[in-house]
Parts: structure tokens; sequence; C-alpha cells
């Protein structure tokens, strides 16, 4: 295998796509670059495996639903990858194990901004809404037979709420973020809106179903997408406790009087899309993640998410 640079394997040899799984490492390479993030994390590094390969096999990692002991036993029988991240032999699953651990999860939030942004258009249409990840593997029958031979512990542990905010059109994610499955819909929603922002994508519209519905996340979601932005979230209807005060009834708020009465005439239908984009990624790489702590579960996610984008980006016939 002759050496040379990512970026120049990529050019001679993944023009006419040969190797898909090389070309994440090497799309993963390129977008570090762009961001600014560097190869060695220290001067005196040995080395041996940059920065930018070792995200590159945990973003393949995620793609493959694969462990990382099985990823490394795999790695030889695929020369491609192995060129494309420049790697001269096999990682130790410890090495992928203690970097996933301490790779920022902002390095991923900006990665999954810029994959984003190569596939979104000039005024994006963008939905957020959340989902649930089952933080265990535990089947139903095993909780049910445990529960019959009286074992004290009965149920599995709970799930990981996921906010995405994903572009209706080319159905990239723009941005992620990872809750405890006590908090609230509408309390996720500005943290994400945040990180969309960063990421220079020219959203132009927003929607989200009523469980978002607060008039302060209208206000403080305009003021960081810009004035410019609609938001529409349907109110939620008042339980009445009569015919004629439901008749009556309005909601209280400008912006939320505002989607009462005008959002039958909107852009609101392309919400569902979103409920597409959350099956899209369930469908690809399941509904489990397998982290110990809700840091190693996010970026278990966010890699997912980044494989995601980069399906995308390989299907669109994306090339540098």
């Amino acid at each position: 295998m002759t050496e040379c640079t990512c970026k120049e394997w990529y050019l001679n040899d993944l023009g006419t796509k040969q190797d898909i799984f090389a070309s994440v490492m090497v799309i993963t390479s390129l977008t570090l670059d762009e961001i600014g993030f560097p190869k060695y994390s220290s001067n005196k590094s040995k080395r041996t495996f940059s920065d930018h390969c070792k995200i590159g096999l945990l973003i393949l990692k995620e793609w493959l639903s694969l462990s990382y002991r099985d990823l490394c036993w795999m790695l030889p029988s695929m020369p491609g990858v192995m060129a494309g991240g420049d790697m001269k032999r096999v990682p130790d699953q410890s090495t992928l194990r203690k970097f996933s651990a301490r790779v920022p999860a902002s390095v991923l939030d900006k990665v999954i901004g810029e994959t984003a942004r190569l596939m979104c258009g000039p005024d994006v249409i963008a939905a957020f809404d959340s989902t649930g990840y089952s933080m265990s593997n535990a089947s139903r029958h095993y909780v049910k037979r445990m529960k019959q031979m009286g074992a004290v512990e009965t149920s599995v542990k709970d799930f990981a709420k996921v906010t995405l905010f994903g572009d209706v059109m080319s159905k990239a994610i723009i941005s992620c973020g990872v809750f405890t499955s006590r908090t609230a819909d509408v309390n996720t929603a500005i943290p994400v809106i945040g990180k969309a922002k960063e990421a220079e994508v020219n959203i132009s519209e927003a929607v989200a179903d009523r469980g978002f519905d607060a008039e302060w996340l209208h206000e403080e979601g305009r003021r960081i997408l810009g004035n410019g932005v609609k938001i529409w979230i349907p109110a939620r209807s008042q339980e009445p406790k009569s015919k004629q005060s439901a008749a009556r009834w309005r909601p209280g708020g400008r912006y939320r009087k505002t989607m009462y009465e005008t959002i039958k005439n909107s852009v609101y239908n392309y919400r569902s899309i979103i409920e597409t984009i959350n099956s899209m990624v369930k469908r690809k790489t399941g509904d489990t993640v397998y982290g110990k702590s809700m840091a190693s579960v996010e970026k278990e996610i966010l890699f997912t998410v980044i494989a995601h984008n980069i399906r995308l980006l390989l299907l669109s016939g994306w090339v540098i």
C-alpha cells in the first residue's frame, strides 16, 4: 500500500465511489480540517493514529453498529479505511474507547453543523422534535421473567431523550441535543436552536409540534435565529369546562395568538418530515445506546448523527 495523504488518496481513487467506508474516513478528516480541529492533541504525540482517524473510526463504528472489539477485528479486511485514515497498523480497542471518552462533544456538534451546511439550501425550512433512545437492551420478556422470579430489580434503565433539528428538504440534521428522559420537550429546544445558529445554516422558518408550545420559546427562538425567522408551533387548546367557554377561548401571548389564527395556512405541514428523519436514523443504527453515563450516551448519539449526515452526502453524489 503506497503512502499518501488522505486528500490525495480521495482525489485519486474515490472519485468513482469505489469505497464508501474509505470515503467516510476522508470526508471526516476534511471536515475536521475545515472547523480547525488539529490532527494531534499534543506536540509530543507518538503520531501513530491521528485524532481525525480515530473520530472517523468511531463514526464507522456507529454506521456499522459494531462494538469496539468487532470494529478493530474487521479493520484488516478494510484496506480502503486503513489508507483513508493513514493507518499503518490496526489500533487497539482501548485506544478508541479512551479517545471516545476524551473527545469534546462540542467538536462533534461542529462536525454535525458543517456536514449539514454542505447539503442545506439558501432558505431552509427546519423542524425539531424529540425522540427516545433506550439505554438498555433488556427485552420485555427478560424483565417479566425477572419479576416472576422475585428479583428486586424488575425494570430496565430509563431512556435518553434526543432532540433533533433537521432540514426538511435534504433531511440533514443541523443540530442535536441529548437530555435525560425527565426533561420536558419545550426545555430541550433552546440549546438545540443555539447549536443550529452556530452551524451558520440560513434558516428561514422553523416548525415543531404542540409539545414545544410556549410564548417564551417563540421569543427566545426568534432572538437566537433572528427576528426575520418564523417559528410555527400550534397552540395547545385549553380543556373546556363547557362548550360556551371553549368557543370563547383564545391563547395568551402575541405569538401564540398568531399561531392559533394562521398556522393552518403555513408551512407547518412540513413538520412530519422530522419524524421521517428520526426513523431514518433509528432504522439504520437502532434505537438502543450502550453508554454507561450520560456523557458517553451523548457522544454515541452524536457519532450516529454524523454518520447519518455523511451517508446523505454520499447518496447525493457529493464530491470535494
